[in-house]
């Protein structure tokens, strides 16, 4: 009962808080459009996703402009109350020289505040909250797959190839970014791994000392995302 009273709570602020995102599009100095969002609300703003379709639909290699920003995840700051942040929006230049739009309007918006509640379109708020979802799977096995290395010894070669590996698995351009989420995590580990210095025959690899280092920053990114708000576990039920 009390994961339907939250389902409730969360679609019920949804729809409710309409106009704590203000979105808004502009021309910088050189002509580039950008989208400028503004926390209208009383409350910091955590996250926020907006989505804008294509000018061409039909086009084979046309797909909707969508960026996600959150705290729990990007390294970002908060969007206090009143405070605005602009977002680039890409275009393309012509032969001619001439600036082509390439996405329109409407902007979509979606947002999480501080308090947990939520705002903005029902449909691009679950996105964000997968993209939550999505990286704390991918922090939770980053974490079991330097531990296990810990204890089997693995050579160099062979976990930074298997940490590649987790990285293409989610670069395929036919998932939705959401789910790419975890790609840059472990693409960082390869370069901490690639860098390790090199140690004296027979040593334990990885070093201990790394393991530890990096299981614990892991861990508080975990922490992080599985006390978020809305729980991630409602989310789950939402989308069922």
């Amino acid at each position: 009962m009390k994961t339907v009273i939250s389902l409730a709570s969360v679609l019920a602020c949804t729809f409710t808080m309409d106009a704590q995102i203000t979105a808004t599009l502009s021309r910088t100095p050189n002509g580039g459009p950008e989208i400028r969002i503004r926390n209208s609300s009383v409350v910091s703003l955590v996250a926020f996703a907006i989505r804008m379709n294509p000018v061409d639909r039909n086009a084979p290699d046309s797909a909707p402009f969508i960026v996600y920003v959150d705290t729990a995840i990007d390294t970002t700051a908060l969007l206090q109350p009143n405070q605005e942040r602009t977002i680039p929006v890409p275009l393309r230049r012509r032969p001619d020289e001439r600036l082509e739009d390439l996405f329109e309007q409407p902007i979509i918006t979606a947002g999480i505040l501080a308090n947990g509640t939520t705002t903005g379109d029902a449909a691009l708020l679950t996105r964000l909250i997968n993209r939550r979802s999505n990286m704390l799977a991918a922090v939770e096995t980053a974490m079991e797959m330097l531990v296990d290395a810990g204890r089997h010894n693995a050579p160099r070669e062979q976990l930074i190839e298997q940490f590649k590996k987790m990285a293409r698995s989610v670069s395929h351009s036919y998932l939705p970014p959401e789910q790419q989420v975890g790609r840059d995590l472990y693409q960082s580990i390869v370069g901490k791994l690639v860098n390790l210095p090199d140690e004296p025959l027979g040593s334990p690899f990885p070093p201990s000392t790394f393991i530890a280092e990096e299981t614990a920053i892991l861990n508080r990114h975990r922490v992080t995302l599985s006390e978020s708000q809305p729980s991630l576990a409602d989310a789950a039920f939402i989308g069922r």
